[in-house]
């Protein structure tokens, strides 16, 4: 997974898909600033001409802080950008993968509706801000919780959490994990690309270990939707 804004840097550099010989998935999850310069048309040209094989697209910031009418209002900005991002990509062959965004169950239901209309069944959750001041991961559990039972995914994508000892504890629905933890247990730029690709291999299979074990199953959180 690469930021979008380093699309350019990677094509000077001849780092295509087809050279690294690997998927990858876009995302729009970088520094608030600027996302102000990405929408759906530049955001889809992207994508498109890179060759990406999955996008996490158009992220717009949801602040907890502020007033829940503001809130909304941003949800139905960014639920409004998806419904004209989706089909735009998936005619391109590229996977949409969007983010939940919302603090309440009203705000997010905004995305689902979005998201049922266009039957998405992988989404994504971005929790890096969780951990930015203090440990907060039991706030994180809880919101990890909510979505699964609200919205039922196939698949959720966690971007900014890859700890081997709490990716186990989430739902059963988190399968995938994003962020650059990678970059704390390799040696990149001090070793050879080969040494760090075995350090990476190998920290990279304790990390799916740890989203195929030890999860709880949904009835132990809520007893709603039929789980009992």
């Amino acid at each position: 997974m690469i930021d979008e804004q380093y699309v350019d840097r990677f094509q000077q550099k001849g780092w295509t898909p087809d050279e690294l010989g690997a998927d990858v998935v876009l995302t729009s999850t970088f520094d608030d600033e600027e996302l102000e310069l990405w929408f759906p048309d530049r955001e889809v040209s992207t994508a498109t001409e890179y060759g990406a094989t999955a996008i996490v697209p158009c992220d717009t910031p949801v602040y907890r802080d502020d007033p829940r009418t503001l809130r909304v209002e941003t949800v139905r900005d960014y639920a409004a950008n998806l419904a004209d991002a989706i089909p735009r990509f998936r005619d391109h062959g590229i996977e949409p993968i969007p983010l939940v965004k919302g603090e309440s169950p009203y705000e997010r239901d905004i995305c689902y509706e979005v998201f049922d209309h266009y039957d998405v069944g992988r989404v994504a959750y971005y929790g890096a801000q969780y951990f930015t001041y203090g440990y907060r991961f039991p706030a994180l559990l809880e919101r990890m919780q909510e979505i699964a039972v609200e919205y039922d995914p196939d698949d959720i994508l966690m971007i900014g959490l890859q700890s081997e000892n709490l990716l186990p504890r989430l739902p059963p629905a988190v399968s995938g994990a994003a962020g650059q933890r990678w970059l704390r247990v390799t040696d990149v730029g001090s070793e050879p690309a080969a040494v760090v690709v075995r350090q990476y291999e190998q920290w990279a299979a304790a990390v799916r270990s740890a989203l195929s074990i030890g999860q709880a199953p949904l009835d132990a959180y809520f007893p709603v939707r039929g789980w009992s």
